[in-house]
């Protein structure tokens, strides 16, 4: 049985679209485009930041590069900025969850769910958007990233743990 997943993409003018993809038996995908047509795409990635697409008979190739708040594409000459949330994301997104800056020094879990790994020992420094712990929920695994640069103070979990939403995970101090 085929699953279909919703995506919203925002286009750097701030327009949002809704696509429904649905991944077909033979590996390419069928999109439902926000105005209710179809289409069938088979793409595949030769290498990290490349994308080869067949879209109804015509050849597409894609550079993506993910950047802090979007992802930029460039195709066919021109380059745009877009942001892809599914419909977790967009119900996270539509609660407050991720999208406002932590204030202060604590990180909290956006989300229940157990820490899979932890990617920084106390005393380290850290850069604002690094990987620091990976909690896995909903079968998906989530990086967690640094809200601020600085040094990790203290770790409030590790590796198996359970935790909640608001759980401290870690707490990172201005470096000295």
């Amino acid at each position: 049985m085929n699953r279909q997943t919703r995506y919203f993409v925002t286009s750097d003018a701030g327009e949002e679209r809704s696509y429904a993809v649905e991944t077909l038996a033979d590996g390419s995908y069928q999109v439902q485009k926000p105005d209710g047509s179809t289409v069938v795409i088979d793409a595949f990635s030769a290498q990290h930041g490349q994308l080869h697409m067949m879209i109804e008979n015509r050849s597409l190739d894609a550079d993506v590069r993910e950047g802090a708040d979007a992802f930029h594409v460039q195709m066919d000459g021109h380059v745009r900025a877009v942001s892809v949330l599914n419909e977790r994301q967009k119900r996270m997104q539509a609660a407050g969850i991720g999208t406002k800056k932590a204030a202060g020094p604590q990180l909290t879990s956006p989300m229940a769910g157990k820490v899979v790994a932890v990617m920084a020992a106390a005393g380290a420094e850290v850069v604002e958007g690094q990987t620091i712990v990976i909690i896995e929920a909903m079968k998906m695994e989530n990086d967690i990233k640094a809200h601020r640069d600085g040094v990790i103070a203290s770790l409030g979990v590790e590796q198996g743990q359970l935790v909640e939403v608001g759980d401290v995970l870690v707490t990172i101090e201005d470096k000295a």
